[in-house]
């Protein structure tokens, strides 16, 4: 806990066995700790939070920089979970990380508050018929949780000044590179504007980042804003903060309620042991609290969807083969979304990327957080940012074509971007690359077509789902990325070469670049057991475990001969590396098949509809799952489509509407 704030009124599952509650918030992430937040604004309610980790507030988890580094464990309760080889990107393993404890992923994310163009939310209303999420609903919630410092939209009455969040972005950050990469993009052609989340901006260009940290560099999660250790004091009569507990099933009355109008009438949890090692075990047995009102999901894209299967809400099949009677039928794991990137990066001068760190600067850095609050330690890794449209690239140039102002209107869904660069002064790659300062423009797909699944792997509560990540699995991704890849390259070259940038910024990592070297750096690639996260390799790392090797083997013979024949063939021939110009759909593929990853950004796995009748939809426009009078779910699993921005604002967006819709439906109505 930090040292000046007062003690946070933590309670263990034992305390609350047996009581009951009006709302049932389970889970305390990102969503999770707004919604208990504007809940319990009322003290004549009694709010319930449940969540799996801790507070475990400290010194690593509040400075912006370091606590985006997954890789220091327990200080953040970063969690990783493993999907299942990935056919298509030579069944490696994706790790998807998150954090367990109160603010979820927003402890350890990249801290971007990014709405999103209009037009995407126009999309909902328009595609999906979801005419209470158009942008003209939605935008008043981005409004409202947000209070906007920084010099450009202090003022502006698009932002919101009155929010626990406060948005700002870096100052000039210490790097010569950020002006020249600047003017490479005007040069290409995109427009470069400070406020990408200006509904006026224009839908393509490079954008300076929001960020949420506050006035003291703090980052500013979700549960230091919205549920903080004064509120959760201030609140404690009528506020429960339950930790260390995990929700093992929704108890559901199916005998007395109709089938169609399900009533939730509690949870039932267990206590979480977390042992020194950092894994966890349910320990005793099954804690009970009744709901008098509603019960509300917020256990994010991942832990939603299982706790509705374990629940059986669900596809019938799936749960026949646990023996999980079926309560209610519904698609639930079944589009899972997530943005896909894969690094190109150039090797800059020390001084210029986040390398300088590992110097007497990375003290210096430290210090100037500790009694200043200023320093590349007060703000995240992300300070730039490019959204564009592939389908707006000449096929020759690469230059995107912004002539007609109707291309760049935010408000058309067809301008919805589908393709991002977010700029890192810093490796991107899933593991270090040693030796090398490097930054990394990284172009993501943030409009893919392809959909994966969350599946059981066990009636355990604690035991990880199956996770098929989605990556490539539609062609027409490969499609997008290809051509993202290619501008990037482009926009690499436009910048090394033809700014007057007065470092040398060689190209180091991209397709038909240094292969021999990229070569080497797999090589290095250690095992790890994939149900256990334990081996000889850095946390981070996401290729296949020794037991995995075997099923690698006989499924992808034909690949790894390619890529070692690969690897020696360009030995000879790096010296000779492509260009934007000259390299290969087939080399941009293979590179991508190797690097490529998720995003963190994962969505969809309960996804909103306007009616179960397509079979499509988990929820409906007001949160509520299909054929339950009192269940609600609000994260990331809700989207109808993963958003083209960083997920946290929507995320908390979601959460807002829906503490709204919960407060309208119980006006009025008397506490029992």
């Amino acid at each position: 806990m930090w040292p000046l704030d007062p003690a946070y009124p933590e309670v263990s599952p034992s305390q609350i066995d047996g009581k009951e509650y009006d709302y049932i918030v389970v889970g305390g992430g990102t969503a999770g700790c707004c919604i208990a937040s504007r809940l319990s604004e009322d003290p004549n309610v009694s709010v319930l939070v449940l969540e799996k980790g801790h507070v475990k507030d400290n010194f690593v988890s509040r400075v912006p920089l370091m606590s985006q580094n997954f890789w220091m464990g327990d200080p953040l309760q970063a969690k990783r979970r493993f999907t299942e080889p990935m056919g298509k990107v030579n069944n490696r393993r994706n790790g998807i990380w998150t954090a367990e404890g109160l603010g979820g992923a927003s402890r350890i994310n990249g801290m971007l508050m990014t709405r999103g163009m209009p037009g995407g939310y126009n999309e909902w209303a328009e595609k999906y018929g979801l005419d209470d999420w158009s942008w003209d609903r939605v935008e008043p919630y981005f409004r409202k949780s947000e209070n906007a410092t920084l010099a450009h939209g202090s003022d502006a009455k698009h932002r919101g000044h009155d929010g626990p969040i406060e948005i700002r972005q870096a100052s000039s950050p210490p790097f010569k590179w950020t002006s020249y990469l600047e003017r490479a993009a005007a040069q290409i052609g995109l427009p470069v504007h400070k406020d990408y989340n200006d509904p006026s901006a224009p839908a393509m260009g490079l954008f300076t980042t929001d960020m949420a940290i506050d006035r003291t560099g703090k980052r500013a999660s979700t549960y230091r804003t919205f549920l903080p250790a004064s509120v959760a004091q201030a609140r404690k009569s009528h506020l429960t903060i339950c930790t260390g507990a995990v929700v093992s099933r929704l108890d559901i009355d199916t005998e007395s309620s109709p089938a169609n109008n399900l009533l939730v009438k509690g949870v039932y949890i267990r206590p979480v042991d977390g042992t020194k090692n950092g894994t966890q075990k349910a320990v005793g047995d099954s804690i009970y609290v009744k709901a008098r009102r509603e019960v509300i999901i917020s256990s994010g894209t991942i832990c939603t969807p299982q706790i509705l299967l374990l629940s059986g809400i669900g596809p019938a099949e799936q749960l026949a083969r646990f023996d999980i009677p079926l309560v209610k039928e519904l698609p639930v794991g079944a589009a899972l979304q997530d943005h896909c990137s894969a690094a190109i990066m150039l090797e800059l001068p020390k001084s210029e990327t986040l390398t300088m760190l590992e110097s007497i600067w990375g003290l210096w850095n430290i210090l100037l957080w500790v009694f200043r609050g200023t320093g590349l330690m007060s703000v995240s890794a992300t300070p730039r940012s490019i959204f564009f449209r592939t389908s707006s690239l000449d096929s020759t140039t690469l230059k995107p074509d912004t002539s007609l102002d109707a291309s760049l209107d935010p408000k058309s869904a067809s301008n919805i971007p589908d393709a991002e660069i977010m700029i890192q002064p810093v490796s991107s790659f899933e593991r270090h690359v040693p030796g090398y300062s490097l930054i990394t423009l990284y172009p993501t797909l943030v409009q893919p077509f392809s959909r994966g699944k969350i599946e059981l792997a066990s009636r355990d509560p604690l035991a990880n789902p199956k996770i098929y990540h989605p990556m490539l699995e539609d062609p027409r991704d490969l499609v997008t990325f290809r051509k993202a890849i290619r501008f990037t390259m482009r926009l690499a070259e436009e910048f090394a070469l033809k700014t007057g940038y007065p470092f040398p910024a060689t190209l180091t990592f991209a397709p038909g670049v240094n292969l021999d070297i990229l070569g080497e750096w797999e090589k290095t690639a250690p095992n790890v057991d994939i149900e256990t996260g334990k081996g000889d390799a850095p946390v981070g790392y996401t290729f296949a475990s020794k037991a995995d090797e075997s099923a690698k083997a006989a499924t992808s013979t034909s690949t790894i001969v390619s890529e070692v024949e690969a690897t020696k063939a360009t030995a000879k021939r790096s010296k000779i590396n492509k260009t934007w110009r000259d390299v290969s759909d087939a080399e941009i593929d293979d590179y991508v098949k190797r690097v490529g990853m998720g995003s963190m950004h994962v969505a969809s796995t309960c996804p909103m509809a306007k009616d179960e009748t397509e079979g499509k939809g988990v929820v409906d426009q007001q949160l509520k799952v299909f054929g339950t009078r009192n269940l609600r779910i609000a994260d990331a699993s809700v989207f109808p489509k993963v958003p083209s921005c960083h997920t946290m604002a929507p995320t908390i967006m979601v959460a807002e509407r829906c503490a709204d819709f919960v407060k309208a439906a119980w006006r009025g109505v008397a506490v029992e």
